[in-house]
């Protein structure tokens, strides 16, 4: 219970501290819910374990292993649209940039030239 708490009081303050986006907040939440509902209720991957008949150890291990899957499915999926955001941005700053130089007129061919004279 202590864990999902933390993780859940954790959140909440770098919430309200501006220093997460709603997004991640919400992501923390979910990840702590889990860890407070097997603290008020112990006994639920037992019972699970006699319900499907297999081995307590083998379905927490189970649990455990989705779990984690999903969450670094969902930060890899984060990580991925803000690649493809900074590509995009990168990109838009050089074609800028190269439009800026050619706007310049010490940039413009044949510049050289009426510098010279």
């Amino acid at each position: 219970m202590a864990f999902g708490g933390i993780l859940l009081l954790l959140a909440v303050r770098r919430l309200r501290a501006y220093k997460l986006k709603e997004r991640y907040a919400l992501l923390f939440v979910l990840i702590g819910l889990p860890f407070v509902g097997l603290a008020f209720c112990p006994d639920a991957v037992g019972w699970m374990a006699h319900k499907l008949k297999i081995q307590y150890t083998t379905l927490a291990l189970i649990g455990v292993s989705v779990f984690l899957f999903f969450i670094v499915f969902e930060l890899l999926s984060i990580v991925s649209v803000q690649d493809r955001k900074i590509t995009s941005l990168a990109q838009l700053v050089g074609i800028l940039m190269e439009k800026q130089k050619l706007a310049d007129p010490e940039h413009r061919p044949g510049a050289e030239k009426l510098g010279e004279e």
